[in-house]
C-alpha cells in the first residue's frame, strides 16, 4: 500500500516515501451549510454561513408576519393579535428548517427552494388563521401577508446567494473536495471549478492514476482509494467528487462506502459534459440507478415564441428606456462633444457579420496610445476583458454599471440580428481564433443578456465563457430564455444599487471589448 499522500512536482509515482511538502493553503474555510446538523457527518469548523442565512430569513419572516399579519384585526386583543403573528412566524421558520432549506444542495435548486418556501409560508398562514380569533375578518389580509412573506424570502435569499457568490469569487467559503478519478474529464472538471470559484468548490486532493501527473502536481495524491479518508483529513476536505467514467463500478462503490463511513459528502459527475439537468431523468432498472437522457428537440413553436418575446420585449424596453436613452445621449455629448452612438461589427447567427449599436462609453480616441495587452485580464483565450480600462469615461462607467449603454441593442433585436437572450456577440478577430466546437455558439442569435452574462460576467476566465455559451446552445429552450430574463432583472437592479460603493469602483469600469 502506498505510504505517502503528497508528492513534489514531477516526482515519479513510485519514489520512496519520506519526502513531503505542505498542502497549498487555500485561505478559505470549508462550507458548513450542508454539514451542520446532519447525522453521521464529522464536526468541522463552522463558517457561519447558515447563521447568516438564518438571520436574513428571520428578518424577512418576522418583518412580514408581525407587520402585515397583525393588520385589520380590530376585534382581537393586542396580545392575541401579536401572539398569532408570532406563532405564524415561528411555524414558517420551523418548516423552512424541517424542509431542508439550510442545506446547500437544495438551496441551489431555485425551483425546489421556491416550492418549499411556499409550503412553509402556507403553514404559517394557516397558523395565523387558526389563532387570530377574529372570525369576521376577511382572509384577504392573511393571503396578502403570506404572499409578501414568500416574495420577501425569495428576495433576501437571492441577495444572500449573490453575496455568497461574490465572496467565493474572492476565494472565501470554498468547500474542499477530494476528487476520485483522474482522467481527462476529471482534469476538465477541475479546470471548471478552479476557473469559476463562485461555484463554491475547491479540489484539494486527487486519487487515481492520471495519464499526465502535471495536471495534478500541486495536489496531495494517491493511487489507492483506501487512502481517501487520510487525504480528506490532511486537506480538511468535507466532500468527495467521484468522476464516474474514470472508475469501475467496484471503485465507485468502495469510494462511497469510505466517504459515508467518514462523514464525507459524496457528489458524482457522470461525465455528461454540457448536458442540461432538465434532460436527465432517473430511470431505475431492477433496483439499480439508471439515467435516461431526453432527446434534445427544438420544435418550431419555440423559435416562434422566442421571436415573439424578442419583439415584445424590445418594444417595451425601448418605450420604457427612451427617457434614459435621451438623458444618456445628452450626458455623453456634454462630456466631450463626441458622438453618443457607437457602432461596431460583430459576428452573429451562422457567422454572419452585422452592425451592433451601443452608447459610447469610452473616450473618442480610445483606439490610440494604449497597449491593450497590458490591461487584458483574460490570458486563457482570445477575448478581451479588463476590470479597469482607463479609456472608459466617468459617464461611461456609470452607463455600463447600470447597463444603459446596452439599450440601443434593442434596435438590433427588433431588426432580427440579435435576440434578448443568447451568447455574447463576438468580434471578427475573436471568432477567427475560435475552434470548430466553439463556433457552434453561432447556431443561435447573439443576445443582449445570456447565461454567461448572468453567471460569470465578472469572471475573466475564457473557460467559463466557453463552457456557459456552449451549454446554452446545446440546451436552449424558451423556458431557459424566460428564466434568464427574469434573473437578469434583479441582477441589473443590484448592480445599479451598488454604483458608487468602494467595492464596485472597479466593476463600474468593466470592459469587455477592445473597441
Amino acid at each position: 500500500m502506498e505510504q505517502t499522500l503528497t508528492r513534489l512536482p514531477n516526482r515519479p509515482l513510485d519514489e520512496p516515501p519520506g519526502i513531503h511538502r505542505p498542502r497549498l493553503q487555500p485561505g478559505a474555510a470549508p462550507l458548513d451549510q450542508e454539514t451542520l446538523g446532519e447525522p453521521g457527518v464529522a464536526r468541522r469548523k463552522s463558517s457561519g454561513l447558515r447563521t447568516r442565512l438564518l438571520v436574513v430569513d428571520i428578518a424577512a419572516v418576522a418583518g412580514t408576519w408581525l407587520l402585515l399579519g397583525t393588520l385589520n384585526m380590530p376585534a382581537t386583543t393586542a396580545g392575541r393579535r401579536w401572539g398569532a403573528a408570532l406563532a405564524a412566524a415561528i411555524v414558517t421558520l420551523l418548516l423552512i428548517y424541517l424542509l431542508g432549506l439550510y442545506r446547500s444542495r437544495l438551496c441551489v435548486q431555485r425551483s425546489q427552494e421556491t416550492f418549499r418556501i411556499v409550503l412553509a409560508v402556507a403553514a404559517g398562514a394557516m397558523t395565523l388563521e387558526l389563532l387570530r380569533g377574529d372570525r369576521d375578518r376577511s382572509t384577504a389580509a392573511a393571503i396578502a401577508a403570506a404572499g409578501t412573506c414568500i416574495l420577501a424570502l425569495i428576495a433576501v435569499r437571492w441577495l444572500y446567494s449573490q453575496w455568497l457568490r461574490a465572496q467565493r469569487a474572492r476565494g472565501h467559503y470554498l468547500r474542499g473536495l477530494v476528487m476520485v478519478g483522474a482522467n481527462e474529464d476529471a482534469a476538465a472538471v477541475r479546470t471548471m471549478l478552479h476557473s469559476e470559484p463562485e461555484l463554491g468548490y475547491e479540489v484539494r486532493g486527487i486519487i487515481g492514476n492520471p495519464r499526465r501527473w502535471s495536471d495534478w502536481a500541486d495536489l496531495p495524491s494517491s493511487r489507492v482509494i483506501d487512502q481517501l479518508p487520510a487525504i480528506a483529513k490532511k486537506t480538511e476536505a468535507s466532500g468527495v467528487l467521484l468522476v464516474a467514467n474514470a472508475l469501475s463500478a467496484a471503485e465507485v462503490h468502495r469510494a462511497i462506502e469510505l466517504a459515508s463511513a467518514n462523514g464525507l459528502h459524496v457528489q458524482v459527475w457522470p461525465g455528461f459534459r454540457g448536458l442540461g439537468t432538465s434532460r436527465v431523468r432517473r430511470h431505475p432498472v431492477s433496483g439499480e440507478m439508471f439515467l435516461y437522457v431526453e432527446p434534445g428537440r427544438r420544435r418550431s413553436w419555440q423559435f416562434a415564441a422566442k421571436r415573439a418575446v424578442d419583439v415584445l420585449g424590445a418594444a417595451v424596453g425601448l418605450l420604457i428606456g427612451a427617457p434614459l436613452l435621451l438623458l444618456a445621449w445628452a450626458a455623453i455629448r456634454l462630456q466631450d462633444g463626441g458622438p453618443a452612438l457607437y457602432r461596431q461589427v460583430r459576428i452573429g447567427l451562422d457567422q454572419r457579420p452585422f452592425m451592433v449599436y451601443k452608447l459610447r462609453t469610452m473616450e473618442v480616441d480610445a483606439d490610440s496610445g494604449l497597449d491593450l495587452a497590458m490591461i487584458n485580464e483574460r490570458t486563457d483565450g482570445p477575448l478581451f476583458k479588463a476590470a479597469y480600462d482607463p479609456r472608459v469615461t466617468r459617464i461611461g462607467a456609470v452607463l455600463r454599471a447600470l447597463s444603459i449603454d446596452e439599450i440601443p441593442q434593442l434596435f438590433n433585436v427588433l431588426t432580427g440580428t440579435m435576440s434578448l437572450v443568447g451568447p455574447r456577440p463576438a468580434l471578427p478577430q475573436e471568432v477567427a481564433e475560435f475552434d470548430s466546437e466553439l463556433l457552434r455558439r453561432h447556431n443561435l442569435k447573439p443576445g443582449i443578456t445570456g447565461l454567461w452574462q448572468l453567471e460569470a460576467r465578472d469572471n475573466p476566465s475564457f473557460h467559463a465563457y466557453r463552457r456557459l455559451d456552449l451549454f446554452y446552445v446545446d440546451n436552449w429552450s424558451i423556458g431557459m430564455d424566460l428564466s434568464i430574463l427574469v434573473a437578469t432583472i434583479p441582477m441589473v437592479i443590484t448592480r445599479a444599487l451598488s454604483v458608487g460603493r468602494p467595492e464596485r469602483k472597479v466593476q463600474e469600469a468593466l470592459s469587455e471589448e477592445p473597441q
